[in-house]
């Protein structure tokens, strides 16, 4: 069986999170939105949602690959569900490099999802910064 069939086999509601690390590196990006699609696809969003998603993803993931600090992993647990996809991303960014709510990143994050927040708790060098956003479904 292919490693879709399986993933295809887990049930829909279970709520357990696909979670996804690489280095944060822009280089990485394109799987980041890859995983997001599929799980998307998979979980029948509309394909304005499954747009929506990937370009949040992408929005949160190189905001905080931008201001990653050197050697930084870039984490992303993605829970899917019959009402909604929550993704939350997390990385170590520099001092001065959190995101802040007043940017054009976050009035675009804020069009594209239901809800988001983020926090920051100052680390050895830097900050880690979790953005928690939640896509719901349209269709339902």
């Amino acid at each position: 069986m292919t490693g879709v069939g399986k993933i295809e086999e887990l049930e829909r509601d279970s709520g357990a999170p696909v979670e996804l690390r690489v280095v944060a590196d822009a280089e990485q990006l394109p799987v980041v939105r890859a995983v997001a699609e599929t799980l998307a696809v998979l979980g029948d969003f509309t394909l304005d949602d499954i747009a929506d998603i990937k370009l949040a993803v992408d929005e949160v993931c190189s905001e905080l690959i931008s201001g990653a600090v050197a050697d930084a992993e870039l984490t992303c647990s993605f829970v899917v569900s019959s009402a909604a996809m929550r993704i939350t991303t997390t990385s170590v960014v520099e001092e001065g490099r959190v995101p802040t709510s007043d940017s054009f990143g976050w009035h675009v994050l804020q069009t594209l999802t239901d809800s988001i927040a983020l926090s920051a708790s100052s680390v050895d060098g830097g900050s880690v910064v979790v953005v928690d956003v939640v896509k719901r479904r349209s269709n339902i």
